[in-house]
């Protein structure tokens, strides 16, 4: 360990605490990780929380170490160490005091986090991180908290697999009121369906509550999830989208799910049609959508009726259809016009 480092953190002096930044960042490089492994010990200190000497020498320090690692790009090389000194924080008291500070432990994560974090490209890091930083979720720190769930959303992007081990805690803790992290269930969906699914129904109350943009979140995992086909989940969600697209600023979405679900199981909709018809004679807009919509379905009831009146006319089948289903009055057109009920 360099010389100077050796000092500061051995004797914790803070008077030469300073004088690290004035170091080359390649001259303390090599020493960054036995640092990191001093401070733990440190912090770790049973004296550690009221000695505000050793606090303040391991705030510089680690100020000190996180830029180095940085500059020089060697986050890979101290990964280790700087993950082990993050997940020492875990054992110690996290929650704000009653004036809202952070605890001394609190604000050696909040310090690393970013440093960490920030590599969410590189793998071999976020092997190391992801399963401690979920720990941070439910530590009682909603700062810390939210800005982790920030960094886990960025993680998502390239490590949905790393994170899909800890969807059941990432569930929870949206349940908990850390809607941040809806972001995160559409790419990890794919890899583990299951908790999510077991929690849908919680899920979608929380619609209501959610900032617009979360709320997009939410409707793209059940975009994910009607894309897997299972009649389950198609049946918890049909009523939960039709609802909110009566007065919903995300019409387009929802109508999208609707027709994917439209594609492979069109009878789960047609008890809504007279909800649909509604909507789209308050939207006129939406109807060209609709229409899509109320055409699977109308197939689907068409070759119903042809199977069971073989000897029928086409053009029975169209004079009888209106009559056992009032909203086809206003899609026949749109369904030729789609070609449904072309010759």
């Amino acid at each position: 360990m360099h010389q100077l480092f050796r000092l500061v953190l051995g004797q914790k002096d803070l008077s030469r605490a300073g004088d690290l930044f004035s170091l080359d960042d390649s001259e303390i490089e090599d020493s960054l990780t036995e640092a990191l492994e001093q401070i733990k010990i440190i912090s770790s200190s049973s004296d550690y929380q009221t000695n505000n000497n050793d606090q303040a020498v391991v705030e510089i320090c680690i100020t000190r170490i996180t830029t180095a690692i940085r500059e020089t790009e060697s986050i890979e090389k101290h990964a280790k160490a700087l993950v082990g000194l993050w997940d020492s924080c875990l054992e110690h008291n996290l929650r704000p005091s009653g004036k809202d500070e952070d605890t001394p432990h609190a604000k050696i994560a909040s310090d690393i986090m970013s440093c960490i974090l920030q590599n969410y490209n590189r793998l071999p890091v976020m092997v190391l991180a992801i399963p401690i930083a979920v720990k941070f979720l439910h530590r009682g720190n909603k700062e810390l908290c939210r800005n982790m769930s920030n960094y886990l959303s960025l993680a998502a992007i390239t490590n949905a697999d790393l994170l899909a081990d800890h969807t059941e805690v990432i569930v929870k803790s949206i349940l908990q009121g850390n809607a941040m992290l809806l972001r995160v269930l559409p790419a990890v969906y794919e890899k583990q369906p299951q908790p999510i699914n077991r929690h849908l129904i919680e899920l979608l109350a929380l619609m209501s509550q959610l900032e617009q943009p979360e709320q997009s979140h939410l409707l793209q995992l059940l975009h994910v999830a009607a894309k897997r086909k299972q009649l389950e989940v198609v049946q918890k969600c049909i009523p939960f989208l039709i609802r909110n697209l009566k007065s919903s600023t995300h019409h387009d979405i929802i109508l999208n799910i609707l027709l994917e679900i439209a594609g492979y199981e069109p009878v789960a909709l047609s008890s809504f049609l007279p909800m649909l018809k509604e909507i789209g004679e308050r939207f006129p807009y939406l109807i060209g959508q609709m229409a899509r919509i109320y055409g699977a379905i109308g197939h689907v009831d068409e070759l119903q009726l042809c199977s069971r009146r073989s000897s029928v006319s086409r053009e029975l089948v169209l004079r009888d259809y209106p009559s056992r289903n009032p909203i086809a009055i206003m899609s026949i057109s749109s369904w030729t016009q789609h070609g449904v009920l072309s010759g």
